[in-house]
């Protein structure tokens, strides 16, 4: 059966090991597909105001599955095809648990990252690379106050940039008790909070059915916690081979790591050169 869509994960997988650049034979393999009419999709744990440059390099797609499923929007029309966010009381009994940690996170809203100008100068030495935290930096919302700027909102995620390992299961626990909420990690030591029962897997069967497309002609990539579910439910799901080992273990294929331009390469092998 023919591939209609390919949906990628973003860190760890799309892009190189500074988490910025997309190398070129993923770029290549992908503007190539989106040529023959293949559907192109982002799967992220990001919003949309940190998944633009990486798109813009991919050469564009069609949708971002955003903050770990909680929206997908339809990049050619601005339209948002789903949103299931946390709840505005909710949103605040996480804050209070994260800011009794004193631990900076991020708030993510209508497509933005909110940062607490409190926070910010916290932010700088934990980001991900010098050409991340460039992006970062020239793409974050900084606030004065996250709950005045964000007052009666929904969330699309709440994301802890790091939680000491002795701190992670007490944070657990705490957090569990504000109500339904989906516990996962895209690089280790982070922790990320979206509304119970939003994932990639759930989002991307979502926009499938939406587009008339079965698992079977969907191609998925990834290679970290917050991908397992989506690597479950498309049929033709790869773990990178840098990946973790539940990502390795929910995906039907390893592809090559994502520093030697594995995503192109296995589109190339199974879509490109099968046409």
């Amino acid at each position: 059966m023919a591939i209609k869509l390919i949906v990628f994960d973003v860190d760890g997988t799309v892009v190189d090991e500074d988490h910025y650049t997309v190398p070129e034979e993923n770029a290549a393999a992908l503007k190539e597909a989106r040529s023959r009419g293949i559907k192109l999709a982002i799967a992220s744990g990001r919003t949309w105001s940190i998944l633009t440059e990486v798109a813009e390099q991919v050469g564009g797609v069609d949708y971002a599955i955003m903050s770990n499923g909680a929206a997908i929007l339809d990049v050619n029309t601005g339209e948002r095809l789903f949103e299931k966010g946390i709840p505005p009381a909710q949103s605040l009994a996480v804050m209070e648990v994260l800011d009794r940690e004193d631990l900076p996170y991020e708030m993510y809203c209508g497509g933005q990252n909110y940062v607490a100008l409190e926070m910010k100068d916290r932010l700088r030495d934990g980001l991900l690379s010098p050409a991340f935290g460039d992006m970062f930096v020239k793409r974050m919302t900084v606030v004065p106050d996250l709950r005045e700027a964000l007052n009666g909102r929904d969330m699309e995620k709440i994301n802890l940039f790091y939680a000491p390992v002795e701190a992670r299961a007490r944070i657990r626990e705490a957090l569990l008790k504000t109500g339904p909420l989906e516990i996962s990690n895209a690089l280790e030591g982070n922790m990320e909070f979206t509304y119970g029962g939003v994932c990639k897997g759930t989002t991307l069967e979502r926009l499938a059915r939406c587009l008339g497309i079965s698992a079977d002609e969907v191609m998925a990539f990834g290679d970290a916690g917050n991908d397992v579910e989506m690597l479950r439910w498309a049929g033709w799901s790869f773990a990178m081979e840098n990946g973790s080992e539940a990502a390795k273990a929910a995906a039907r294929a390893i592809a090559p790591p994502n520093y030697l331009g594995g995503v192109g390469r296995t589109v190339r092998k199974y879509v490109l050169e099968q046409e």
